[in-house]
């Protein structure tokens, strides 16, 4: 080991220590605070440019810290390197030496994102195994460069707010495929209710939010901001969201200090994080605003029949169908003709999924409800509806 790194390891057991010590008990009353503040930036400066050029994770980890802390911007392409080198899995990283590296990554885009870095396309898309939401926030910087790695995690995101994310820059930038691939997943929730004359009904719904693991700090390392993407700002008070990328349905992100490195993945978990269609809803009505008259998409639809004999019950059952198969193909005609958002080749793979809720709110029931739609194979008639396609 040189003498200068010698030197400046023992340095940095200094800076671990008392980073924030008054800079007046190490310097003489009479110094210049000018030219004491600026001899203190560049030792840091230095200290912080040789561990991001270390193989080592804790020292590349405090490397990235300082660089966030003091805002060192012409540390940007050395942070960036450390994104070229790392090699990402969708395998959890058990082994020590692999979990540090993963851990001193969060360290680096922690850096990055908060020095407004654009980080390549390439390099940010790779990241999204392991930091789903530091992936997504580079890539929105970038959006226009980024609509085919946007559409690959648009295709294949658990979490709604990360897909959210992806969907709110290509409905901007409307890529090929992206038209047909809401189309192809989205479904129609219809919740068809039949009641004696002079009687109606209702329904109403909610959710929540997750949060931050509390496991203890790292020994040793230092503090990092941790990422989570949400369409819930409110959600977790205290926090502060800051904008990510504004919609329909607008996504934001918090960063949290939680002293831990238990990275937020991209996973549905036990969240309410939204309803998948009523999402594709907005973006398949935004594509076609163009449209006269205008269109919009329903992801559940409520229709009441007013009970009068079985023959109108079946009429009017098989006209709600067809109401909303003729919607679909007049949404697919739409999209197809404007703008060139949908080929012919994928239009005519395109079929309408749907799925039917029938409720007898009859105060007598009999006769019974005739079974009008369970021969047909285009139709899914259910007790309550499944989720969303992801």
């Amino acid at each position: 080991m040189s003498q200068r790194r010698h030197a400046l390891l023992v340095k940095a057991a200094c800076v671990f220590v008392g980073l924030g010590a008054p800079l007046t008990a190490q310097q003489p009353p009479d110094s210049d605070p000018v030219l004491v503040l600026r001899a203190d930036a560049e030792r840091r400066a230095d200290w912080a440019t040789e561990w991001l050029r270390s193989e080592d994770p804790l020292r590349v980890a405090w490397g990235a810290w300082l660089a966030r802390q003091d805002h060192q911007t012409a540390l940007i392409p050395l942070l960036i390197e450390k994104v070229g080198e790392y090699q990402p899995t969708d395998e959890a990283r058990s082994q020590t030496g692999e979990r540090d590296r993963h851990d001193a990554l969060l360290v680096v885009l922690d850096a990055l994102i908060g020095l407004g870095a654009a980080v390549p396309v390439q390099q940010a898309r790779k990241l999204y195994p392991e930091f789903s939401a530091q992936s997504l926030i580079l890539l929105v910087r970038s959006q226009t460069d980024a609509q085919s790695a946007l559409l690959n995690i648009f295709q294949n995101a658990r979490a709604n707010w990360n897909w959210l994310a992806a969907g709110n820059v290509l409905v901007k930038t409307r890529p090929p495929g992206f038209a047909s691939f809401l189309l192809s997943r989205f479904t129609q929730h219809i919740t068809v209710s039949i009641f004696d004359p002079g009687h109606g009904g209702g329904g109403a719904g909610g959710g929540s939010e997750c949060g931050f693991s509390l496991r203890a700090p790292k020994a040793r390392w230092p503090s990092v901001g941790l990422y989570l993407l949400t369409q819930f700002p409110e959600r977790m008070t205290g926090l502060t969201a800051t904008l990510l990328i504004d919609g329909d349905t607008t996504v934001y992100y918090w960063r949290v200090e939680p002293g831990n490195y238990d990275n937020p993945p991209d996973a549905r978990g036990s969240c309410d994080d939204g309803d998948r269609d009523r999402y594709r809803a907005q973006y398949l009505t935004r594509l076609m605003e163009s449209s006269f008259p205008r269109m919009s998409m329903d992801p559940y639809p409520q229709i009441t029949i007013v009970w009068k004999d079985e023959a109108d019950y079946r009429q009017r059952l098989l006209a709600t169908v067809e109401e909303r198969r003729t919607e679909f193909r007049r949404a697919v005609a739409s999209l197809q003709h404007s703008g060139q958002l949908l080929t012919p080749a994928e239009s005519a793979t395109l079929k309408l999924r749907l799925e039917i809720v029938i409720r007898d709110e009859r105060a007598d029931r009999s006769p019974p409800l005739p079974a009008v739609l369970e021969n047909d194979g285009t139709v899914s008639v259910r007790s309550t509806f499944t989720t969303p396609l992801y």
